[in-house]
């Protein structure tokens, strides 16, 4: 992990320890458009390293999209899921 929470281990134990879970229907949404993002990312890139290729421009800008696509459905999950006020 490229930066972790400063707090993230005493996150984790407090998830663990008032047995947090998430609903089966978030994890369905995560699991297909996070994956399918991730899948499609590691499929251009793969295929530019074994092609011992630079990355082409083309291809960047389908990764930034991805990477778009992403950030857009966090966005919209945590809109229709997160309480008004965060408390961890």
């Amino acid at each position: 992990m490229a930066n972790p929470l400063p707090n993230e281990q005493q996150i984790y134990e407090k998830l663990k320890s008032e047995n947090i879970t998430i609903h089966p229907l978030i994890w369905e949404l995560i699991e297909h458009h996070i994956n399918n993002d991730i899948y499609m990312i590691n499929l251009i890139i793969g295929s530019t390293v074994m092609d011992g290729e630079a990355l082409s421009q083309e291809n960047a800008k389908k990764i930034l999209n991805h990477v778009k696509a992403i950030n857009d459905f966090l966005g919209k999950l945590g809109k229709l899921t997160q309480p008004k006020s965060k408390n961890v």
